[in-house]
């Protein structure tokens, strides 16, 4: 998971956090309810004898014994979570052949081989390769930031200031002029930028990629982004396009960002040193595309989770959980001889963490047509209109968890219907079991974006990432209260003593509850409108 996205609006800094946290809403499965539904089965037993036998109990039945919840959900108890263990085992292994990550220009690759391998071993789906072009910023040493007058000041990296992601290729600008520029989106022809550092307050209404892009047009050297006071660190945001594709423009001169403090010292220097050790490189990976060969085209289910880590880390709860989950629930509908109604498609996804590329990709050929240079090889039997939703498995075991499922409240109008009742779907699974779980917000940082912004339903669950765990969040879900969700979020030690096994348990058979219910759907249409009741049969 790549984390809020922060590359938006510039004016985003001042109304963001007051928005991320109020959808957060905690529910606990009602065990009434659930006793209600036991009492009320039809026992049509005619005579039941039991014979015990010193320790040993045994049970004849004349008749039929009440439907049990492993009869009515088969499937979701055939999971073996052992297996998707295995899987995580593999992966783990994988990325310490490939410096300890699975990014883009690490062990992806080799990660999406594994995959292919098991569905083309064991899968019931056409396996598609889908290639697209992706760019990777790295930085490969600390960088400098130093005030030279009227005072000498030495700033510190990660503390002061930041290189901003993709804040353009390594330079080393001396003494350069400071110009403050006070509207970043309207720069005037008096604002001299060019070869000055141009120092940019924060609340204008144009996204950060075009207002730092702009000034470089003008011939900025630099460019310096200082926060908003309320804020104590300084930011790390992408200083990209969003949507970027093959043939957008990529920054090229060095973007910082620094704390409010810093930045007030910077408005009045007169001359300023900036060092950046960073590099953007394009290259090319891929989304792997399972099409499942029965069910109904015109209603597929796409089932989706990406695939890659961040190049610090293995990721394995981040998300080798979400995709080793996706790959075991294919497998196990194809042990089963599962004949969907409405047919699945299965996608990980590539570059997810570098900004949803690979989802978004996905989303880019299939509803507005777009093709690059690999065409011919991207072809799917796939229409954008056949996608009746998509679901989203992204962090399916913190070890510090909260079971999550997303608000479908969030989503546009046109697929906020359809949205609440995947939400509903995953509630049926919690109440059921009496879980206790939580909404949270879906209007960022996942692979459901794409699907959203297109105007397809979609829904998923997750256990979270850096968020601080509340007293009351403790006492509902347990764990360590004023602790991370997961304190190896985007970290070194993501690996398997970061995967909380009751979690994964938990969260995968949710997934495996909502991929069987919705591939089972008569008139999945009708119950993505509302006007169908949930039904499997």
């Amino acid at each position: 998971m790549p984390g809020t996205e922060e590359q938006g609006l510039l004016h985003s800094e001042t109304t963001g956090s007051s928005n991320r946290q109020h959808d957060n809403r905690t529910v606990r499965g009602s065990r009434a309810s659930r006793r209600q539904m036991l009492n009320s089965r039809s026992v049509v037993s005619l005579l039941t004898v039991v014979l015990l036998a010193g320790a040993g109990l045994g049970i004849w039945a004349y008749g039929t014994l009440p439907t049990s919840d492993h009869d009515k959900h088969p499937h979701e108890y055939a999971l073996n979570t052992e297996n998707i263990r295995t899987h995580l085992t593999q992966l783990l292994e994988i990325a310490g052949k490939h410096n300890n990550s699975r990014s883009v220009t690490n062990g992806h690759a080799a990660s999406a081989e594994y995959v292919m391998a098991r569905l083309q071993a064991e899968g019931n789906c056409d396996v598609h390769v889908q290639r697209f072009r992706s760019p990777v910023w790295t930085e490969l040493s600390e960088p400098r930031l130093r005030v030279r007058a009227p005072v000498d000041v030495e700033y510190i990296s990660d503390t002061d200031f930041t290189v901003m992601r993709y804040g353009g290729q390594g330079a080393s600008i001396q003494a350069a002029r400071v110009v403050v520029v006070a509207d970043a989106c309207k720069t005037k022809a008096t604002d001299d930028v060019d070869g000055a550092v141009a120092v940019v307050s924060i609340g204008s209404a144009c996204s950060l990629f075009d207002a730092a892009h702009a000034l470089e047009r003008r011939g900025a050297a630099a460019v310096v982004v200082v926060r908003a006071a309320q804020y104590k660190t300084p930011s790390r945001a992408r200083v990209r396009l969003v949507d970027w594709k093959e043939g957008d423009p990529l920054m090229r001169i060095p973007v910082l960002s620094t704390t409010h403090s810093a930045g007030e010292v910077l408005r009045r220097a007169a001359a300023v040193d900036i060092e950046t050790d960073t590099r953007i490189d394009v290259v090319e990976t891929f989304n792997v595309i399972c099409v499942g060969r029965s069910g109904d085209a015109n209603n597929s289910v796409v089932v989706g989770a990406h695939l890659d880590s961040v190049a610090a880390g293995p990721g394995i709860n981040d998300n080798a959980s979400g995709a080793a989950t996706a790959l075991e629930i294919h497998l196990t509908l194809a042990r089963t001889t599962f004949r969907p109604r409405n047919r699945l498609v299965f996608a990980w996804w590539g570059a997810e963490e570098d900004g949803l590329l690979g989802s978004r990709h996905f989303a880019r050929v299939l509803a507005h047509g777009w093709h690059n240079r690999w065409s011919v090889a991207e072809r799917l039997n796939l229409r954008w209109h056949d996608l009746a939703l998509n679901l989203n498995f992204d962090m399916l075991a913190s070890p510090n968890f909260i079971a999550q499922v997303h608000n479908g409240t969030d989503a546009s109008a046109t697929a906020r219907p359809g949205s609440q009742q995947i939400q509903h779907v995953f509630e049926d699974y919690f109440a059921r079991h009496a879980y206790p779980y939580q909404l949270v917000p879906m209007r960022a940082g996942s692979d459901f974006v794409p699907f959203l912004e297109n105007d397809v339903p979609a829904g998923g669950v997750l256990t979270g990432s850096a968020k601080l765990k509340t007293i009351d969040e403790r006492r509902e879900h347990g764990g360590l209260a004023h602790a991370a969700l997961d304190p190896c979020y985007h970290r070194e030690c993501d690996g398997l003593l970061n995967v909380n096994m009751v979690a994964l348990d938990r969260m995968s058979r949710a997934a495996m509850h909502a991929v069987s219910s919705l591939a089972s759907m008569p008139d999945l249409r009708a119950f993505l409108n509302g006007t169908s009741p949930f039904s499997t049969h």
